[in-house]
C-alpha cells in the first residue's frame, strides 16, 4: 500500500487542502482553547521532514508531511482567532450610538446595517468592534460610509438552536460581530460619505448600495429582488416566497454568486471580445487577442468579485476561473483539480473558519465532483458533441445540463441533509430549463446593465432580463409544488458525513488500486448513520419552549409562538415539516398533562416536570424524578435525580436530554459542548473556572 502512494506523488498535492482542513476542523472541536505557543508544532515538524527527505525515506517523509500539513491547519485557525478577538455584549441593552456604516442589505420591509468605529451613551459598554441593526423605518437617506447616529437594543449573537447545531456566534466572532440589535429611533447622519479608495471591503460596500438602489428604481417590481441577488448577492430584497421556492425546487445556487455567475460573466466577457477583434482580419491574425480576451475577461471578473460581497463561494469561483484565464495567457491546462485545490488552500489559510459553514462544503463538493466526472469522461462527450450539426449541439448541451446537475446534486446532497435536514428531489427537472435561460438570456442581459450603469440610468437592459426571470421564478413555483418535490429527511450524525467525504475523495483522488479503499471507508461509515443523534427532550435557553420526543416517535412542542427560529430549527433536526402543540385536553391517563403552572410527562414510569412557576417547582420537588424548570428552584428539592432551571439555562443555554434503553440519561446543553472558547458567552466560562 505505501508503495502505491508512492506511485501516486503527481496526486499529493490534491490531499494538502484535505489535510489542512483536517487540522481546521480538529482546532474547532475542540472544548478548551489553545494559545499561540502550539505554533511551534508546525516548525518541529519541519525538520524530521527535511531528514527524511535528505535520507531518501519515502514513508517517513509522507508520514511527517501529513502532519505537517494537519498542524498548519490548526495554527491557521488558531492564528485567525487571535487576529479576529473583539469583545462580545454580555447582555441585553438599550442605548444610544453613533458608528460608521460598513454595509447596508437590500430590503423591502427592513435593512441590516453593519456599524463600526463606535462610540455608545452607556459607559459601561465594552468597545465592540461591529455590530449589525436591523431597521424597519426608511433608510433611502442612508448610505455606507456615513457615520449616524440612533437608539437601539443590542443583545448578544444568538446561540445555536440545540447542543451540536450551526454556531452563530462563532460565526459572527469570526467577524468581529460583537452585539446584533434592533433600532427603536428615526437614524441621523452626522457625517457624509468618507470614501476610502484603499480600502476594498468599504469601497464593496459602496458599490453594492449604488447598484441595489439602481435596481430597486429602474427594474420592474416582480423582478427587482432576483435582479439584485444575482448583481450585488443581496437577497434581502427578494420576496420570501420566491426564496423558498428556490430553494425547495433546487434552484437556490442560482441566485447565489458563485461558479455558474463567474463563469457567465467571465465566459461572456471572454468570447465577446474575441468576437469584436475577430471583426478585423488584421488584428486577429497578427496580434494574440484570445490573451488580450483573457486579461479583459480577468478584470471584469475582478470587478464582479468586488461588486459581490466577496462571499466564499464567490471568491472561490473568482480564483477558479481566474486560473482559467491564467492558464490561457500561460497556454496551460485551464480547468484542473490542482487549481481547485490551490483555491481551497487559499481561503483555508486565509479564512479557515469558512471551513465549518454549509456554502464552503457545497461549493467545494460540487465543483471537486464534477471537475473529477469531466476529466473522466469530458474528453469523449465534447467530441461527440462537436462532430454534428446543430441539433446534435443541442441535444448534447441539454444533456450536458442534466448530467452536471445530477453530479452536483449527488455531490451536494450529503451537505444539504447534514446542515438543514432536507433535500430538493426534483432539482434537476427545474435546472434543466432554468439554467438555459440564466445562461442564455439572463445573464447577458445583466451584464448589459453593468456595463451602461456609469453612463445611464436607464433600465432597458434589467426589463428585457427581467422576462428571463420570470420564466426561472415560474419554473420554481411549478417544481416547488410538485408531490414529492421537497423531502425533510432530517439531520444524522457528523461521523458519517466525514465517512462521506472521505470515501469520495479517496475513490476520486487516486487513480491505481488505492482507490478501492473507498469501499472500506464507507464500510467504517455506515454504523455511524445509527448512533442516535436526535434528543428526546429539547429545552430552550429561554424557558418558553420545549419539545418532547415520546416513545412512540411522535414530536410535540409546547408552543407555537415562543421561539420561533428555535422551533423551526428543531423540526429540520428531526426532518418534520410541522410540530404539533401539546394538547391542552388531557386525561389523567395521557402520557403528557398540563395546567397553567407546566406540564408532567410521564415517560414508562419516569416523571419529568416542566416548571414555569415556583409554586409548582415546590410541588414537582415532591413527585418528579426530573425537572426541568423555566424559574430557579429554590430550597431543598431532593427527591429529582435531575434538576435544570433559569440559571442553567442561562449559563449552559439550550439543554436536550437522551434516554437509553437501560434508562440512563445523559444530558448536553449548547455551551458544554462548545467547551470554554472566546465566542461562548463569559458567564458560561467564567462558571466552569469557579468549578472545583
Amino acid at each position: 500500500m505505501l508503495n502505491q502512494l508512492i506511485e501516486e506523488r503527481n496526486r499529493w498535492f490534491l490531499w494538502s487542502p484535505v489535510l489542512l482542513g483536517v487540522g481546521v476542523a480538529i482546532y474547532f472541536s475542540l472544548i478548551w482553547q489553545p494559545g499561540l505557543e502550539w505554533i511551534g508544532l508546525s516548525v518541529l515538524v519541519s525538520c524530521p521532514i527535511f531528514i527524511a527527505w535528505v535520507r531518501q525515506q519515502p514513508h517517513i517523509f509522507l508520514l511527517i508531511l501529513v502532519i505537517l500539513f494537519v498542524s498548519v491547519g490548526f495554527n491557521a485557525a488558531n492564528i485567525r482567532q487571535h487576529y479576529v478577538d473583539a469583545p462580545v455584549l454580555p447582555k441585553k441593552t438599550i442605548t444610544g450610538l453613533s458608528g460608521q456604516i460598513i454595509s447596508k442589505s437590500a430590503g423591502n420591509k427592513k435593512t441590516r446595517l453593519v456599524i463600526s468605529s463606535l462610540s455608545f451613551e452607556r459607559n459601561s459598554l465594552p468597545d465592540l468592534s461591529k455590530i449589525r441593526i436591523t431597521v424597519r423605518k426608511n433608510t433611502s437617506h442612508i448610505h455606507p460610509g456615513q457615520r449616524v447616529s440612533l437608539t437601539a437594543v443590542l443583545l448578544p449573537p444568538p446561540s445555536p438552536a440545540y447542543p451540536g447545531a450551526y454556531d452563530f456566534q462563532r460565526n459572527s466572532y469570526f467577524q468581529q460581530i460583537g452585539a446584533v440589535g434592533y433600532a427603536i429611533s428615526s437614524i441621523d447622519v452626522i457625517r457624509d460619505t468618507d470614501s476610502n479608495w484603499f480600502d476594498l471591503s468599504r469601497v464593496s460596500a459602496i458599490l453594492r448600495d449604488v447598484i441595489n438602489r439602481h435596481v430597486a428604481n429602474v427594474a420592474p417590481t416582480d423582478t427587482s429582488g432576483f435582479s439584485t441577488a444575482i448583481m450585488s448577492g443581496d437577497k434581502g430584497a427578494m420576496d420570501k416566497r420566491q426564496l423558498e421556492n428556490m430553494r425547495q425546487s433546487g434552484l437556490a445556487h442560482i441566485l447565489a454568486i458563485s461558479g455558474l455567475h463567474m463563469g457567465m460573466v467571465g465566459g461572456l466577457i471572454f468570447f465577446s471580445v474575441r468576437l469584436f477583434a475577430s471583426l478585423w482580419p488584421r488584428l486577429a491574425l497578427n496580434y494574440p487577442v484570445k490573451k488580450w480576451a483573457a486579461i479583459i475577461a480577468l478584470l471584469g471578473l475582478s470587478g464582479y468579485l468586488l461588486v459581490s460581497g466577496m462571499s466564499v463561494s464567490a471568491v472561490r469561483a473568482y480564483l477558479m476561473i481566474s486560473l482559467v484565464f491564467i492558464a490561457i495567457l500561460f497556454d496551460r491546462t485551464a480547468i484542473s483539480l490542482r487549481n481547485l485545490a490551490f483555491a481551497a488552500i487559499l481561503i483555508l489559510l486565509v479564512l479557515p473558519e469558512s471551513l465549518t459553514t454549509a456554502s464552503f462544503q457545497m461549493s467545494f463538493g460540487a465543483v471537486f465532483c464534477l471537475i473529477a466526472v469531466y476529466e473522466k469522461f469530458g474528453n469523449g462527450l465534447m467530441i461527440l458533441a462537436n462532430t454534428g450539426g446543430f441539433v446534435r449541439r443541442a441535444f448534447f448541451y441539454l444533456t450536458g445540463i442534466v448530467f452536471t446537475s445530477l453530479i452536483a446534486s449527488i455531490a451536494t446532497a450529503p451537505f444539504s441533509i447534514y446542515h438543514f435536514g432536507q433535500f430538493s428531489s426534483l432539482g434537476i427537472l427545474a435546472n434543466l430549463v432554468a439554467v438555459p435561460v440564466m445562461g442564455l438570456w439572463v445573464m447577458p442581459w445583466t451584464l448589459v446593465s453593468f456595463v451602461v450603469l456609469p453612463f445611464s440610468q436607464t433600465g432597458i437592459p434589467l426589463e428585457i432580463a427581467g422576462a428571463g426571470i420570470i420564466v426561472i421564478l415560474k419554473i420554481a413555483d411549478f417544481v416547488a409544488n410538485l408531490p414529492g418535490a421537497f423531502l425533510n429527511i432530517g439531520t444524522y450524525p457528523t461521523g458519517f458525513l466525514i465517512g462521506i467525504v472521505f470515501s469520495v475523495l479517496w475513490l476520486l483522488i487516486w487513480r491505481n488500486k488505492l482507490r478501492w479503499g473507498s469501499v472500506i471507508i464507507i464500510l467504517i461509515t455506515i454504523p455511524f448513520f445509527w448512533i442516535e443523534t436526535r434528543p428526546d427532550i429539547l429545552f430552550s435557553d429561554s424557558g418558553n419552549l420545549f419539545l418532547i420526543r415520546k416513545t412512540t416517535g411522535e414530536l410535540v412542542v409546547s408552543s407555537l409562538r415562543a421561539d420561533r427560529f428555535e422551533r423551526k430549527r428543531w423540526a429540520l433536526l428531526y426532518g418534520s415539516e410541522n410540530l404539533k402543540k401539546i394538547s391542552k385536553s388531557s386525561s389523567k391517563n395521557s402520557e403528557i398533562r398540563c395546567d397553567p403552572m407546566g406540564c408532567v410527562y410521564n415517560r414508562e414510569g419516569l416523571i419529568i416536570a416542566f416548571s414555569n412557576n415556583w409554586m409548582a417547582t415546590e410541588l414537582d420537588c415532591e413527585r418528579a424524578d426530573i425537572i426541568l424548570s423555566s424559574v430557579p428552584v429554590q430550597g431543598r428539592c431532593v427527591k429529582p435525580t435531575l434538576i435544570k432551571d433559569k440559571f442553567d439555562l442561562w449559563r449552559s443555554g439550550t439543554h436536550a436530554l437522551y434516554f437509553d434503553e437501560k434508562g440512563e440519561i445523559r444530558v448536553d446543553s449548547v455551551n458544554s459542548v462548545r467547551g470554554n472558547r472566546p465566542w461562548v458567552p463569559l458567564k458560561y466560562r467564567e462558571s466552569l473556572s469557579k468549578e472545583p
